[in-house]
């Protein structure tokens, strides 16, 4: 029965090019002279008579019998290339069986007897392109290369072969041992897809993957990537990365026993944390995230690795590798470091049962709330993986690093938002970081601040505590940079509910911030009225125009705070800011909540502010008089100051 094998290498795991893409033309078969080049099927047909008469061949010698194998091969190629990578040979798994024993045998022979590197440098002649002269490894290569992408049924057959094991140490040689000469060549690269290609093929089935495991060639390849660094082949370190990551994803039961035999985890946690002081931290990064990967694929097939990686320092190596990265230039950003960071995100949802936890709920709390104490959506587990997060922004510095900790962070409540309350009530990481945040870079404390703000505007939830070490941020430093950022922040938090106005005022935050007004408004008085000639980004400035916000985000709908703001003397204080045009709009906003509880007297402050403002000072005079017409009360002025004055001042 006529067999048709559809190439199945491109679903299988991708490596770079296509399969004949920029690859050296094979030794052509010989066909007749004087006709056209055969069709498919017909090179089909010629392949299967060859073959048979190759098989024939079996009682002579062993030479002759390899030579006419080899003799098939650029016909095989030739059909292969032709049928767009459908193969129709009723031999298929016979052909595939004897070209990779050859295969086999031809890299053995090569290796057997030698030192490393000079294995190394068999090896990749036997593999390499040459032109016209013996080429049978690289036929046998591109031949394998094309089997291992047809079946499950051929793939097996190769496997058999014990061609696994051997392209993985060929691999590792290549890997360990750097090129004599610093010059790739486009043949190399073409030959490098090839064998890599099929090595991923082989992970593809378990059949191939079990077979990779009869010697010590994988503990040596993936010990070799975490402490051969500075010898190792730069050409050959992505290739090797690219199939061991496809071993990982395999999930196999065999292939995370054989590592736990091996102790492969022990073993590179070891290594790396040596490597850690010494190599880049890019480069120390993607191994750790290599061994890592082995540690989460495996995890839903068994915990072993997961507790092999707990049992060998693991936590204090990525704490050490990631602090690494607080040594780079500010602006960098890597691609390792954020895989680092999500593996380690992971970490945090291993754990055999839910962490249990007390409510510890403080009221009031907005409309919306709710606290949900049963278990939904991915959970945090694993504690000593988040100590990992929250001990790096603890102790690191750089923007780009911090940053991304807290969008960490900030994914974990996006996964379910009970991740907060379960951290925040055992490691507390949100209220430390208030007390630090102020040592931190001005991109780190705005997505920190942003970080607060997603509680009030995603959770609903009011964090009381948290709250109150950012009030004692803004009054232990209110100069600084820090406590211009939490004010902006407090200030939109005020403004997202009513409820706020009484937990600042009752907080103390609103008295903190009348103080802090009425000796700024000290302070301009004693200046002349007169603001710095400084632009529009003056801190100072722009730190005094946030509290006056505040101040009227709080009085809006609350007669009680305008009671407090009077109490506390503050109107004369208040007037004082009118003069300053930065200030106008909302020191007038300030007066105007002051007319719910005596209306005649705000009108009479207005009054009393255009009556002694100057000739020069017709903006102000603008401003005031726009307050007046947009009340109903402006009418009532006469009562609490002259026509004349009034005139007078309008002059």
């Amino acid at each position: 029965m006529e067999a048709e094998d559809v190439s199945r290498a491109e679903d299988r795991a991708e490596c770079p090019g296509s399969k004949n893409e920029g690859q050296p033309d094979v030794a052509q078969p010989d066909f007749p002279h004087g006709g056209q080049s055969p069709g498919p099927t017909a090179l089909w047909e010629m392949l299967e008579r060859k073959f048979l008469e190759y098989q024939k061949l079996a009682h002579g010698s062993p030479a002759e019998h390899q030579q006419s194998l080899l003799n098939l091969l650029p016909l095989f190629l030739k059909a292969w290339e032709n049928s767009v990578g459908i193969i129709s040979f009723p031999s298929l798994q016979s052909l595939a069986e004897d070209i990779s024993n050859q295969l086999a045998q031809e890299i053995q022979k090569a290796l057997v007897g030698k030192p490393a590197e000079q294995a190394r440098e068999a090896a990749a002649q036997l593999l390499r392109w040459k032109g016209d002269v013996d080429q049978d490894g690289y036929l046998l290569l591109k031949s394998v290369y094309v089997l291992t992408g047809t079946n499950s049924e051929t793939l097996g057959r190769v496997a058999a072969s014990g061609l696994p094991a051997l392209l993985l140490k060929c691999l590792y040689l290549f890997f360990v041992f750097p090129l004599e000469k610093e010059e790739v060549l486009e043949n190399d690269v073409q030959v490098q897809r090839m064998f890599v290609q099929m090595l991923l093929n082989i992970c593809s089935e378990s059949q191939g993957l079990e077979r990779l495991l009869s010697g010590n060639e994988l503990q040596s390849l993936v010990i070799a990537t975490t402490c051969l660094w500075e010898h190792s082949c730069c050409f050959w370190k992505e290739p090797t990365f690219c199939v061991l990551r496809a071993i990982s994803k395999a999930q196999h039961l065999g292939i995370i026993e054989y590592l736990q035999a091996m102790d492969c985890i022990k073993l590179s946690l070891q290594n790396l944390s040596k490597l850690a002081d010494t190599l880049p931290a890019p480069k120390v990064s993607e191994s750790v995230s290599l061994i890592l990967g082995f540690v989460k694929d495996s995890y839903p097939v068994s915990s072993a690795l997961f507790l092999e990686f707990e049992n060998g320092e693991g936590y204090p190596l990525l704490l050490k590798v990631l602090l690494r990265y607080d040594e780079l230039a500010q602006s960098e950003v890597d691609p390792h470091l954020e895989e680092l960071l999500e593996l380690l995100v992971w970490l945090t949802t291993c754990g055999r049962s839910e962490l249990k936890v007390f409510d510890s709920i403080t009221y009031p709390q907005l409309e919306g709330f709710k606290f949900h104490h049963e278990a939904s959506g991915v959970t945090v587990k694993n504690l000593q993986a988040f100590q990992v997060l929250q001990n790096v922004f603890h102790k690191a510095s750089n923007p780009v690093l911090c940053t991304k900790v807290l969008s960490a962070i900030r994914t974990m409540w996006v996964w379910n938002a009970r991740n907060f309350f379960l951290l925040e009530w055992t490691l507390q990481p949100i209220s430390q970081f208030v007390e630090i945040v102020p040592l931190k870079p001005a991109p780190v404390q705005k997505q920190f601040f942003q970080l607060l703000e997603a509680l009030v505007f995603e959770l609903h939830y009011v964090p009381h505590e948290i709250l109150r070490k950012v009030q004692c941020l803004i009054k232990e430093s209110p100069e600084s940079p820090c406590a211009l950022v939490a004010l902006q922040s407090v200030l939109r938090i005020a403004g997202r509910d009513l409820l706020f106005t009484d937990i600042f005022r009752d907080s103390g935050l609103l008295g903190l911030l009348l103080a802090q007004l009425r000796k700024r408004a000290k302070i301009l008085r004693k200046s002349g009225n007169k603001e710095s000639t400084l632009g529009v980004q003056d801190p100072e400035r722009e730190l005094t125009c946030v509290m006056l916000r505040t101040v009227v985000t709080l009085l809006r709908g609350s007669v009680r705070n305008a009671v407090v703001l009077k109490d506390h003397g503050m109107v004369p204080f208040i007037k004082i800011f009118l003069d300053v045009e930065w200030y106008r709009e909302a020191s007038l906003s300030i007066l105007e909540q002051l007319s719910v509880i005596n209306a005649e007297e705000y009108m009479s402050i207005i009054v009393g502010a255009l009556c002694s403002s100057t000739q020069g000072e017709l903006e102000l005079k603008l401003d005031l008089l726009q307050v007046m017409s947009s009340l109903p009360l402006c009418w009532a002025f006469p009562r609490t100051c002259s026509w004349s004055t009034c005139a007078h001042a309008l002059s």
